[in-house]
């Protein structure tokens, strides 16, 4: 395996504290399947200025000149819009303004000017789109768009015609198909070159991708399973579990789940039914399909092929353009402040990191020690991401300095804290866990947090934020119980635990937190008869709810009885 680019370790060096949404993001730059969209601010028939290079963000450079070029700039509205557009892919999800939103946008940098070294590549080495490919892209699109009116009518208010729309969607196009013909080029791989690759590996492909997509049934006896399989067979699986009313389970088999006789059983079957016994349980199986890669032939037919050979197309490609950036000299630069400090934090590892971590000391720290006060709140928090990296790293070589790092790292924690205040969840649950006394900041990260979650709960979906709601609820409730805490933080958090159980339809358990909440501060603001109106309504109305489904139960059984009687008559 090739050593990895630094633009590829940019996007795997992501500390424990970052958003799934962020994951989601990082996964989708991987793939190359940045989410592109036409420029939203398209003027007909605008006059082009001329831009300099001081307005840019990063630009490529040569030689370590920058490119005359503009094309091979690229301008913070750039990154902007690609950063808006993505958001409104994913229903634009809230993101913490210091530490993800930087991230991102960093990551959007990157991946504009990789682009563009792309495109740069390709005019130096004359290739182009295939023009037919080009209008084939194009017509496509129009015609699928055309279907839509609304859409339609959207376009031509936007772009002034649809032809004005159909010249830029046309320059994206072969944009887009000039980059591809770059990534086919230097990530050519031949037939013989995969021969070998899986000759090579052959073992840990067949480990890997051996899979059967099975359904099945659990049986507590061998008479049981015996019965069953008998019915299967004449009436068919589905029809059989449906008259013993049983419910299959699809399951997908890999290599190295159960004991290799028994998985031999299922991926040599040559009956659709396979069952036998396995801890004491009987298994039935339905083997709807099996997927194998003995033989390169096989292999060749199965999913596994398509994901190696992108994997091994990916990294021809990756160690033919470094080459040719290296032999030639192209790089890229990074301007702005933000994005270069994530930058360098994220690709910075090993030695690097202390160098990276020396150099930032010395970007935000005064002699004194003390975190200067004009560096933007977003450039600091990289920071963060070097310490969080040395302190979680094993080379002993970073021990002499964990200590430094993290008094460091309290200070710019702190610093960032008095810019942002409370609009930063991770700045706030750092700092909650740098003074765990400040039992304010500690109310406003459990409150940050709640404010996350409680669109969830308005909608029963406790369930997706679990692990989150435990944290707030146990965190409301011993702010809320603390004798050495402000009566007005105690107050608020009993109010919280109010509103959160009556989101979580849970009556009662709101009801008392309410009367904690009157006992302690009467003059609170809120209506307490309407509040405790308006619980007692949800509880007659839970009570009249399990009394009907009583008497539904009740009548259920009692008419399961008569007609039980009735037979035995």
């Amino acid at each position: 395996m090739s050593k990895e680019s630094k633009d590829v370790k940019l996007r795997k060096h992501i500390s424990k504290w970052q958003q799934v949404f962020i994951w989601i993001i990082a996964i989708a730059f991987i793939a190359g399947i940045a989410l592109w969209a036409l420029a939203v601010n398209y003027t007909p028939g605008a006059k082009k200025m001329k831009r300099t290079l001081e307005e840019t963000a990063a630009y490529l450079t040569k030689d370590g000149t920058p490119l005359k070029n503009e094309t091979y700039w690229v301008f913070p509205e750039d990154i902007e819009q690609v950063y808006g557009n993505l958001l409104a892919q994913y229903g634009n999800p809230s993101l913490d303004p210091v530490t993800e939103e930087p991230y991102v946008k960093t990551l959007i940098a990157v991946d504009l000017l990789n682009k563009k070294l792309m495109l740069y590549y390709a005019e130096v080495n004359n290739i182009k789109p295939d023009k037919n490919k080009v209008k084939e892209e194009v017509k496509k699109e129009i015609d699928e768009l055309k279907k839509d009116n609304t859409k339609l009518q959207q376009i031509k208010t936007q772009y002034g015609s649809l032809t004005n729309y159909e010249k830029e969607l046309t320059r994206q196009k072969e944009q887009e198909l000039t980059i591809q013909a770059v990534r086919d080029k230097l990530g050519a791989v031949t037939d013989k070159e995969i021969q070998n690759y899986y000759d090579k590996n052959k073992q840990d492909i067949i480990n890997k991708y051996t899979k059967a997509e099975t359904s099945y049934l659990t049986f507590e006896s061998k008479e049981e399973m015996e019965k069953f399989v008998k019915s299967a067979m004449e009436k068919g699986v589905t029809q059989a579990a449906s008259e013993a009313s049983l419910t299959l389970t699809d399951y997908t088999l890999n290599k190295g789940t159960l004991p290799e006789e028994l998985e031999n059983m299922i991926f040599d079957a040559t009956s659709t039914l396979v069952s036998f016994p396995y801890n004491d349980t009987y298994f039935v199986f339905n083997v709807k399909s099996v997927q194998k890669v003995d033989t390169f032939e096989n292999f060749k037919k199965s999913d596994a092929f398509n994901e190696i050979v992108t994997n091994l197309k990916n990294e021809r490609f990756g160690e033919n353009f470094k080459k040719w950036k290296e032999e030639n000299k192209i790089a890229f630069e990074i301007r702005d402040p933000v994005y270069n400090a994530w930058y360098r934090a994220l690709t910075s590892e090993g030695k690097d990191l202390l160098t990276a971590y020396k150099k930032f000391y010395e970007e935000f720290f005064t002699e004194k020690e003390e975190v200067k006060s004009d560096i933007p709140a977003e450039q600091k928090a990289a920071f963060l991401v070097i310490a969080d990296r040395i302190i979680e790293s094993t080379d002993t070589a970073l021990e002499a300095v964990k200590g430094d790092v993290r008094e460091f790292e309290k200070k710019v924690v702190l610093s960032i804290y008095e810019q942002v205040k409370g609009s930063s969840l991770e700045i706030l649950r750092r700092m909650k866990e740098y003074y765990p006394d400040r039992k304010d900041i500690t109310y406003d990260y459990y409150s940050k947090l709640y404010d996350t979650i409680k669109p969830y709960l308005s909608i029963g979906g406790a369930y997706y934020v679990m692990n989150q709601l435990f944290e707030v609820y146990q965190g409301f409730a011993d702010l809320a119980e603390a004798t050495n805490v402000d009566v007005k933080i105690r107050a608020d958090s009993y109010y919280k635990l109010y509103e959160m159980n009556k989101l979580l339809d849970d009556p009662k358990t709101a009801k008392g937190y309410l009367a904690k909440l009157k006992e302690l501060k009467p003059d609170y603001s809120i209506n307490f008869d309407s509040a405790e109106k308006e619980l007692e309504d949800m509880i007659k109305q839970k009570e009249a709810e399990a009394t009907q489904t009583t008497n539904e139960s009740t009548q259920t059984t009692n008419n399961a009885t008569q007609t039980s009687d009735t037979n035995n008559k």
